[in-house]
């Protein structure tokens, strides 16, 4: 049977804004699905998400982004999506699709959101990193399978400075590689 994490948890405090996956609280199987606690913090918490495809809902939830406007960008991995909601957890809008073309995913892991509002999404399995606008118009993309400068096994995370230099975490040729501005 295959479980996945569903659900995405924002804690407010002094006008911050935590985001902790499902995996961060306690996680307790229920039947067919699996709901998450977050003990001792009480009306500070908004949950949101179940397991499914629909807008607002989620297929593994993994990476999680946080944009200065105070927008949520979440890596739907296995739907193959990204998905924009408030930070009250009100959904906004989705995009990508499985596949290997221009906006389309295979396992999108990691999510990043630039000073300026772009998004960067860590594509796995297409061994690549994309480029979207904050309303998720394809940008650019870049990488390609391999083990040179520039090429990815596995792009897993993704990371950018206030200088607009993006880190990758690139899994299986176990490494950070950093690109200059300008991506």
């Amino acid at each position: 049977m295959r479980r996945s994490l569903t659900r995405i948890s924002i804690i407010k405090s002094s006008a911050k804004f935590f985001v902790i996956l499902a995996a961060l609280v306690a996680i307790i199987g229920c039947g067919d699905g699996i709901t998450g606690q977050v003990g001792g913090i009480g009306e500070d918490a908004v949950i949101w998400g179940t397991e499914g495809s629909g807008d607002g809902e989620f297929q593994s939830p993994e990476g999680v982004a946080v944009a200065s406007d105070g927008s949520v960008y979440v890596a739907d991995s296995w739907n193959n999506r990204i998905q924009k909601f408030t930070s009250e957890g009100v959904f906004v809008s989705r995009w990508g699709t499985e596949g290997t073309g221009d906006g389309e995913f295979s396992w999108p892991l990691g999510v990043s959101v630039a000073s300026d509002g772009s998004v960067y999404v860590a594509d796995f399995s297409n061994h690549r990193v994309q480029k979207f606008t904050s309303e998720g118009v394809f940008v650019s993309l870049w990488g390609t399978e391999g083990e040179g400068d520039g090429y990815f096994r596995q792009a897993r995370a993704v990371a950018v400075a206030s200088d607009g230099s993006v880190y990758v975490a690139d899994y299986s040729n176990n490494r950070i590689q950093k690109f200059l501005p300008g991506r």
